[in-house]
């Protein structure tokens, strides 16, 4: 059986997580006080406070993961001999001469003050040389792939980076940029996720607690020199950062906060299944080749916030590359475009609709939003994807461009639904350059141990 089989893979994903520790002992040992107001909180977005990644037009399909673990987050431990996989296609026929480097940044992805050589061993240009044509497809395209840390690219610190790939020489002008995480590892993390105790509407959110457990490092300042942000599965528009710890002491830091780390429990992901271009899945409504190239309809999606819950196994807005009829989906898969609809209320009040998932890259930027269209009342977005399985949801923005994101509308909300939480603690000590990423623990809301 394949590994990529539905309802198989999501178990075997959060079963690798590893265990969950519930401790509440805080009343055994002495504890230093510091109490943060919840101004000290905030939940601004990746992009709120940079936003480096970036995929050019004509790059389609980028997958970065852990290697031999397809449908993990990018993230590796410092000196583990781990290795992280980029692949991507690029339309066309044309083998162009692509290499890669990477970068340092702080914890809010700026670039690092440190010199080069004190994170960096290696070559500083990477040939990538991996690449395949496609076959038997209407859309021709390369596939190109490179895996790293290797013989020319060695790690020498913790914290978030950057991968870049470039044509020929031309750094400036990069064609995909990537985030991922290298971490030490060196504290426990022991996370729960709960319903909320303090809204009215507990039921549609859920409160992540945690605490920290350092006794591998004397850390002076907790509450200066640790922050911790908190993503939920891929997204970045909802994302909490500079958790500040509550209470510390006896090599514990406690992040058990009232209200401020709260998220939006969603719900279970939609799903569309492209792995076949001959029969029609369960949510795809009509298959058509126009020559040259093939359009697939998705039936309308309706609004779920009046409809209850029920739990489905997901990706967590992941997908994964795959086509029934043929082997080696990597080149044989083809592409297609296809027209997703939404049903929902005309855009009032400068209401904007985005589609979120993998498949855009978990961004809300033009090539996620949906356009309305006043004479079939439907949302609309047409994407160019490649043979598979995807998952996605729909985010509502309302008021500006920097307006607040909600899936209560167009998903509902709720504190059942099952969601990664990517919980990242980094460590910067007076004197130090840059940010220290000392663990990196992923915790699922229905899977208690991992």
């Amino acid at each position: 059986m394949s590994i990529y089989n539905f309802f198989t893979l999501p178990k075997q994903i959060v079963g690798d997580f590893g265990s969950l520790y519930l401790r509440k002992n805080f009343f055994n040992f002495w504890v230093v006080i510091f109490l943060l107001g919840p101004t000290l909180v905030t939940a601004r977005t990746l992009k709120d406070i940079s936003d480096p990644e970036k995929t050019d037009e004509n790059i389609k399909t980028v997958l970065f993961h852990r290697t031999g673990w397809p449908m993990s987050y990018p993230f590796i431990e410092l000196n583990s001999g781990q290795s992280l996989t980029l692949s991507f296609d690029e339309l066309g026929t044309e083998i162009k001469n692509y290499y890669y480097t990477v970068e340092l940044c702080d914890a809010d992805w700026q670039p690092s003050v440190l010199m080069r050589t004190e994170y960096f061993r290696g070559n500083d240009m990477v040939p990538v040389e991996i690449f395949r044509r496609s076959f038997n497809t209407t859309f021709d395209y390369v596939h190109y792939e490179l895996e790293f840390p290797n013989e020319e690219i060695r790690l020498l610190v913790s914290g978030n980076y950057l991968v870049k790939v470039f044509e020929n020489g031309n750094r400036e002008e990069p064609v995909i940029i990537r985030r991922f995480w290298v971490t030490e590892q060196a504290v426990s993390i022991n996370a729960e996720v709960k319903y909320t105790m303090f809204s009215s509407d507990r039921s549609n959110y859920q409160e992540i607690d945690f605490e920290v457990q350092h006794p591998g490092i004397n850390i002076m300042d907790p509450a200066n020199e640790v922050n911790v942000t908190i993503i939920q599965n891929g997204r970045v528009d909802n994302a909490i950062r500079g958790l500040r710890p509550l209470f510390y002491g006896n090599g514990v830091m406690d992040f058990n906060y009232n209200r401020e780390v709260v998220f939006e429990g969603g719900n279970e992901f939609r799903w569309v299944d492209l792995r076949s271009f001959r029969f029609q899945s369960d949510h795809v409504k009509d298959i058509v080749y126009s020559d040259p190239f093939y359009h697939i309809q998705v039936f309308p999606d309706q609004p779920r916030s009046k409809k209850p819950y029920y739990y489905h196994e997901d990706f967590n807005g992941r997908y994964y590359i795959d086509v029934q009829e043929e082997e080696d989906a990597e080149v044989s898969a083809d592409y297609a475009f296809v027209h997703f609809s939404f049903k929902w209320e005309p855009p009032l009040n400068q209401t904007e609709v985005y589609m979120t998932g993998g498949l855009t890259n978990w961004k809300l930027d033009q090539r996620a939003k949906m356009i309305y269209d006043y004479d079939d009342h439907l949302y609309h977005l047409t994407l160019l994807l490649k043979q598979g399985y995807y998952n996605y949801q729909y985010v509502v923005k309302k008021g500006m461009s920097e307006g607040k994101t909600t899936v209560i509308p167009s998903e509902g909300s709720f504190g059942r639904a099952e969601n990664d939480y990517l919980i990242l603690v980094y460590y910067r000590p007076v004197g130090q350059r840059y940010d220290r990423l000392i663990g990196l623990q992923i915790v699922n809301s229905v899977n208690k141990s991992g």
